[in-house]
């Protein structure tokens, strides 16, 4: 027995001075009697916690001073009614508001759970029921998913199951984290949160998502991370149902389940979480509505049962938190009971807190008729009121000074992390990642919009969209579309995740799965809640299946980049879905060989590490350097930077985005011709150390330009001139030779020059004999386009085919590269293309959707040395393929030593190049990249302003593109400002 002063055994004042005089006598008995289990030879202070008392709740690890000089002014009703939680619901308004201010300061209730309701609504119902209480009230909320499980206007964190699905035990801990500030900053105190039932029935209709999964262990190791997290800011938490809902099919808000368990099955399954819980320092627990014979076979649920209660849960589990009911309105009790005696029953049993009682007065009356009568102890009261309070202490009163420094960023990249992780794949027929995506491609969103799968899909092919409200429409109206496409990417949307109505999935799916065409790749992506799959038979007539447990717009773009290859699925079931999905069944995808898209923190980088890149570029647009530009950075395969920049001209008509496209100039020398030669030579048909007249042998027979070794004219040491201004000997008076071009094509006129400007056909061998007929230099280095105009004819001899043709055919299309290629107005509107010069020497026009270069404009737009347009993104994509050693989506495009061979330095140390491929400087500073770059790094920069540049020792690859150009090439600007390398220092310095 607890000696504990009441009213009832000394008046007011008696009491007052017993308790001034004899205040440690009072401690010491309640520390004797175990109520707290501190050892005598060490004293806390009142804010001193004591984290070596394994499977103390974490608010009992605080003196209890606070609770006890509060205990002690408190009547016996006052003390029955801190048990007491009371439903407040913001949204009913002002009458309903009114009926808990009466409980607050007649009744003196203890606390409040808050349901629906704003942000600013709940905020204000709880400050104005706060100021009307004598003590402070202990607000609770069902916030299992974050605040906005009651909340609207909060964000929602993920669910439980999705937790479980990923399996990260830190953003498990992150997100709780999040959820303890963000209900710090609501002046709630206690969350009924975590779910800890082991969901071993799949047609559970009340648990379901709300779990972890049906692993014991598993769900226990995520509890404990939850619990953690949650009391780093000082939220009591609470595990539910005890004594285990995970295997019920009756729902207990409408009735009373029966767990036909035996107590060893219990132990072994249901209360291992428990256990891990209560070690974990976890505050409470929720007793579930069950009948549990095993334990208490008079019938009593397990809320009300006494022996489920005081003999299971306190002595056999050890746990000394709070009870809480799980709320007493349930029709799983008032079936059965009457208000008040479920009120009473429920106080009796064991439980500290009652959650939703009704009748609040009434049932005071009985609790302490109760007490008079002797079925519960005057020192029951007070021990149960007392842990309360020590809670309230903790939640409320308690300044925490260890809070994490919890930065936004992180917690958005735990969530992230959870949908990414959460994905897996059911079924693949070797078509994730997709290896081709130069088919047709048919996005269907079914159920509900997809549009960040869309965006997401976006980067890596082009497809149409199409949506339908459900699978049985969707059928109805593209059943024969359905036949014209190569892939379907088909997105089955859920808007819920509650167990009615088939989960809330669209009409009709699983048949519209059934008829989807043979002849096509189908890509099922699942946005919604598991468990509505029972069977495989359902996906027997598509390749692919993707589980994302609930539908978000992170998930949707994690899916997208999931199926092209942006990252590897290795996660498995939590669960069991059917005999063919059981808990841990799941496909492994091959590693990663496309591009991902993501944020910095993944690699534990701060999004504030790349501000000075905003701030170098910023300057250069003020400056007029630039009017426009893109920069993307990735590292290990992940675009951690993606930023465009300014507009597209200095008048800011058209902001650039990520898809407007550059003339990237001379990176067409590695991105198309040396490419191409990479190419031939796995295929053993080139190889550096052939000759000119080797290959073209009918071009430069009888000239010096014969023996020409390719390595040396890769590598500028060939000896040519750097550069011949062929469109000089084209003009009349400054203007185009109508001899040689027209404004329209016409006859033998057909070469795309520019805009109404076409030149004569195969003019291009008119430029070959001019050439020719230059002197070669001495074999030092000069850089000089000359060399590629008889590439690109070794190219087009060697595979039969025009280079642009080649190399979309070869590398661009299939790997999804959409913006990367030739004549970019075939495929792209003007709008989405940005200018250069506005040329007053030879076009006489703004040129403007056709190659800047004028050599590479007197041969149809397509050089060997320029002509290539493209984003940032899909540029960096190319780049990515080499650095991955020449795979990208799960297709092998280059051999790693061609590669390898290329992109060292040939000459070294008096020539930096490679076979095609820029290089740092050898020595000294200077060159076309930052000092901080290693010597295996390689790329190439662009007359027009740009840059392309990876470095396979820290696995780093930078592009930025601009028309520095625009309106004249004769700012340099950029390249006196160093804006590229100064970037790529700042990349460098936050990933190096």
């Amino acid at each position: 027995m607890y000696l504990l002063i009441s009213n009832n055994n000394f008046n007011n004042t008696i009491q007052y001075h017993f308790m001034k005089i004899v205040p440690i006598l009072v401690l010491l008995v309640i520390l004797s009697s175990g109520l707290v289990s501190w050892s005598l030879n060490k004293e806390l202070e009142p804010n001193e916690p004591d984290f070596n008392k394994n499977g103390l709740p974490a608010y009992m690890r605080l003196s209890p001073q606070w609770a006890l000089e509060k205990l002690e002014t408190l009547t016996l009703e006052e003390k029955i009614a801190q048990s007491f939680m009371v439903e407040v619901t913001p949204r009913k308004g002002e009458e309903h508001l009114k009926s808990i201010d009466s409980l607050v300061e007649v009744h003196k209730i203890g606390g409040i759970i808050t349901f629906q309701g704003s942000t600013q609504e709940t905020k204000t119902a709880i400050n104005r029921l706060q100021q009307k209480s004598a003590l402070p009230l202990l607000v609770g909320i069902d916030g299992e998913w974050g605040s906005n499980m009651r909340i609207s206007d909060q964000p929602r964190f993920p669910f439980q199951l999705t937790m479980g699905a990923a399996n990260q035990l830190e953003s498990t801990n992150l997100i709780a984290q999040a959820m303890g500030a963000e209900l710090n900053e609501l002046g709630i105190h206690l969350n009924f949160s975590p779910v800890v039932d082991v969901n071993t029935n799949p047609q559970n209709p009340v648990i379901g998502f709300r779990s972890f999964g049906e692993n014991p262990l598993f769900v226990g190791n995520h509890a404990r991370e939850m619990i953690k997290g949650m009391q780093d800011f000082n939220v009591l938490t609470c595990m539910k149902h005890f004594p285990g809902h995970g295997d019920t099919d009756v729902d207990s808000h409408k009735d009373l389940p029966t767990v036909n368990k035996t107590k060893t099955e219990l132990n072994r399954v249901d209360w291992v979480p428990y256990k891990i819980g209560r070690l974990a320092g976890a505050s409470a627990v929720m007793m579930g509505h069950l009948n549990v014979p095993a334990l208490d076979d008079s019938g009593l649920p397990s809320s009300l049962s006494p022996k489920t209660i005081k003999e299971i849960l306190r002595k056999e589990l050890k746990f000394e938190g709070l009870v809480i009911s799980d709320a007493l309105n349930m029709q799983a009790l008032t079936k059965h009971y009457g208000d008040i005696d479920i009120v009473k029953r429920a106080y009796l049993a064991g439980n500290d807190i009652l959650l939703y009682p009704s009748k609040v007065k009434e049932s005071i009356a009985a609790i302490k008729k109760a007490v008079d009568k002797g079925e519960i102890s005057e020192a029951e009261v007070n021990e149960k009121a007392l842990r309360v309070l020590r809670a309230k202490f903790y939640a409320i009163i308690h300044e925490n000074e260890n809070k994490p420094n919890l930065l936004e960023e992180q917690v958005e990249f735990a969530k992230l992390n959870v949908y990414e992780k959460a994905l897996t794949v059911l079924k693949n027929d070797s078509v994730i990642p997709v290896k081709d995506v130069s088919g047709k491609n048919l996005i269907i969103n079914i159920g509900a919009e997809g549009s960040a799968f869309n965006q997401a899909a976006s980067f890596y092919t082009l497809a149409d969209t199409l949506s339908a409200k459900t699978a049985k429409d969707a059928w109805a109206i593209y059943k024969f579309v359905f036949r014209n496409y190569d892939n379907i990417y088909l997105n089955l949307i859920a808007p819920s995740v509650l167990p009615r109505n088939d989960f809330s999935y669209p009409e009709g799916w699983k048949d519209l799965l059934r008829e989807m065409p043979e002849e096509s790749n189908v890509y099922v992506s699942i946005f919604g809640n598991p468990y509505a799959i029972d069977d495989a038979f359902t996906f027997e007539k598509v390749d692919a299946v993707l589980l994302a447990f609930q539908n978000t717009d992170s998930g949707q773009n994690r899916a997208a980049q999931l199926i092209f290859g942006g990252f590897q699925a290795n996660s498995v079931l939590p669960i069991t879905l059917s005999a063919e999905y059981q808990e841990g069944f799941g496909l492994v995808t091959p590693e990663a060989s496309r591009l991902k898209f993501t944020v910095p923190m993944e690699l534990g980088v701060q999004a504030s590490a790349f501000n000075q890149i905003d701030s170098i570029v910023y300057k250069g647009i003020k400056e007029k350097a630039f009017p426009g530009c893109q920069v993307v950075v990735a590292k290990d395969g992940k675009v951690l930077y993606q930023k465009s920049f300014g507009h597209q001209t200095y008048d800011h008509k058209i902001a650039v985005d990520d898809k407007t496209i550059y003339d990237i100039a001379s990176i067409t020398k590695v991105a198309a011709s040396t490419a191409s030669l990479m190419y031939l030579q796995d295929h053993k048909e080139f190889s550096l150390d052939s000759t000119l007249g080797d290959f073209i042998g009918e071009i430069t027979r009888s000239t010096n330009y014969e023996s020409i070794k390719l390595r040396d004219m890769m590598s500028h040491q060939a000896g040519l001139i750097p550069w011949i201004p062929f469109y000089t000997q084209t003009l009349v008076n400054g203007h185009p030779d109508t001899l040689l071009y027209s404004t329209a094509p016409f006859d033998n006129k057909n070469s795309v020059v520019a805009d109404h400007l076409y030149m004569r056909d195969n003019y291009e061998d008119d430029i070959l004999k001019i050439i020719l007929d230059k002197p070669l230099r001495s074999k030092t280095y000069k850089y000089s386009d000359l060399g590629y105009y008889f590439i690109k004819k070794i190219v087009e001899k060697s595979t039969g085919l025009p280079l642009n043709e080649f190399v979309n055919n070869q590398f661009y299309a299939p790997m999804g590269l959409t913006s990367l290629g030739y004549h970019p107005l075939e495929r792209f509107s003007l709008n989405q293309i940005a200018p250069t010069e506005q040329d007053t020497y030879y076009r006489h026009q703004l040129v403007h959707g056709y190659v800047h270069d004028m050599g590479a404009a007197m041969t149809n737009g397509v050089g060997g040395h320029a002509g290539l347009f493209s984003n940032a993104t899909d540029l960096a994509g190319f780049m990515q393929m080499l650095l991955n050693g020449g795979e990208y989506g799960g297709q092998k495009y280059l051999s790693k030593a061609t590669i390898d061979e290329y992109t060292s330095c040939q000459y070294c140390p008096k020539n930096r190049r490679g076979a095609g491929f820029d290089k740092p400087v050898s020595t000294g500073t200077g060159g076309p990249a930052a000092e901080a770059v290693s010597k295996s790094s390689f790329g190439h920069s662009g007359f027009t302003g740009t840059l392309a540049w990876a470095d396979p020792e820290y696995n780093i690859n930078y592009v930025f593109l601009s028309n520095r150009v625009y309106p004249s090439a004769e700012n340099w600007k950029l390249v006196k400002m160093d804006i590229r390398t100064e970037i790529q220092r700042v990349i460098y310095e936050a990933l190096k």
